[in-house]
């Protein structure tokens, strides 16, 4: 496999190279501008925002930590960077593989309190001090997962050449199959279920509004209408999200399960290094479904791109201003 990674042809290597670059680079920019987008404008500061921020958090963590590197691992044809460097790079890239599908399911399940439990409920499970507490309890067990076995000797690092980059280094067969079952349980199972069950309950609930609730509210002119739209329309982006999450996630683990328990006889590079870049486009689309599916999140990007890194303090107290008198006043949620 290192064989392979580095006998290359030029046009292979100036090809997987560049790809990864730019969809770097097209990670980076989107994540820093939902994160923007949410410091500036008081609308977007609400509860299931910050898990949006939280995803966003995860994805910029493997743009600046993890992509770089395979970069370098894919222009050089070799790990170049010390044992040092590789272990970071392991916990970075297994940290943000594993947190990305929790907060994924904790996403959802927010958005099922929200969605089709009182309000009361949800105040009482999802509070702004709740919502902070229950995303760095997931963040915290998660790195604590990651570290904790490297740590106590369980497992090690090594640099995958099909990977292009490091990742874990089993020390054992039954440990690995620990490892991959409470992995699985944990990381991907867990999270999917809680996904699936709380998505066709808010979908349901989502329906039922269209078809009976919406139309009256809309006659009467209440503001309650507005309420629901917004959150009909955040619940859709979010689902959107997670079935792209899934379906740029799951090739990886099937590679990774098959991989590590020798269920095939030879792997190409090429297959798991493709695996690793529908990770990548994971990290990657996310911004674009946000703008593409929230109007307030579109309106900042294009405010943040017109007004320019070093004019945006300028630009946006006017700007907020003008959207609360086109809008009205910012609604709790």
């Amino acid at each position: 496999m290192a064989d392979d990674l580095a006998s290359r042809s030029l046009a292979l290597v100036i090809l997987e190279g560049s790809s990864l670059v730019i969809l770097n680079l097209f990670s980076l920019a989107g994540n820093i501008m939902v994160c923007l987008s949410v410091y500036r404008n008081p609308r977007l500061r609400t509860h299931t925002n910050l898990y949006i921020i939280a995803l966003a958090v995860s994805d910029l963590l493997s743009a600046v930590f993890v992509m770089p590197l395979g970069e370098i691992v894919l222009f050089a044809g070799k790990w170049p960077l010390g044992e040092a460097i590789c272990e970071f790079h392991a916990f970075m890239s297994l940290f943000v593989l594993y947190v990305s599908p929790a907060t994924m399911g904790l996403t959802a399940v927010n958005r099922y309190v929200r969605m089709c439990r009182s309000n009361a409920t949800y105040q009482k499970i999802f509070s702004p001090r709740k919502s902070r507490l229950w995303v760095l309890l997931v963040w915290l067990f998660v790195a604590c997962y990651t570290a904790i076995p490297k740590l106590a000797k369980l497992q090690d690092y090594e640099f995958v050449p099909g990977y292009a980059q490091c990742s874990i280094k089993h020390l054992g067969e039954r440990g690995k199959l620990i490892h991959y079952i409470i992995v699985l349980t944990l990381f991907l199972v867990i999270p999917m279920v809680a996904t699936a069950f709380s998505y066709s309950r808010v979908l349901k609930v989502v329906r039922q509004h269209l078809t009976e609730i919406s139309p009256s509210l809309r006659r009467l002119g209440g503001n309650d209408a507005r309420v629901s739209i917004q959150e009909i329309r955040l619940s859709r982006s979010l689902f959107i999200v997670v079935f792209t999450f899934l379906a740029c996630w799951i090739p990886l683990w099937v590679i990774v399960i098959m991989r590590r328990f020798s269920l095939v006889s030879h792997m190409p590079r090429n297959i798991e290094l493709l695996c690793m870049f529908f990770l990548y486009v994971s990290n990657t689309i996310n911004p674009v479904i946000y703008a593409g599916m929230n109007s307030t999140f579109r309106s900042e990007f294009r405010r943040i791109i017109s007004c320019g890194w070093m004019t945006l303090c300028a630009c946006t107290q006017r700007q907020i201003e003008q959207e609360e008198h086109e809008l009205g006043p910012v609604m709790s949620k």
